[in-house]
């Protein structure tokens, strides 16, 4: 799966921009960038990686609103 479509399912959990770049280490216009297909640094792609593993199944901690 891509950053882009991981990101839209983050989006789509109901996770900002500026939740899911706080989450990852990066800034919300890094994540903008993203999900409209720009290229990530290789650390950025892998911690993005890791928080939709972590929250596609509900396994994370609550949404924020």
């Amino acid at each position: 799966m891509t950053i882009q479509k991981m990101l839209k399912v983050l989006l789509g959990l109901g996770f900002s921009q500026r939740a899911i770049a706080d989450e990852v280490g990066t800034t919300q216009p890094t994540i903008y960038r993203a999900t409209k297909g720009a290229d990530v640094r290789y650390e950025t792609g892998k911690a993005i990686e890791r928080f939709y593993e972590q929250e596609k199944d509900g396994a994370g901690r609550k949404r924020a609103a």
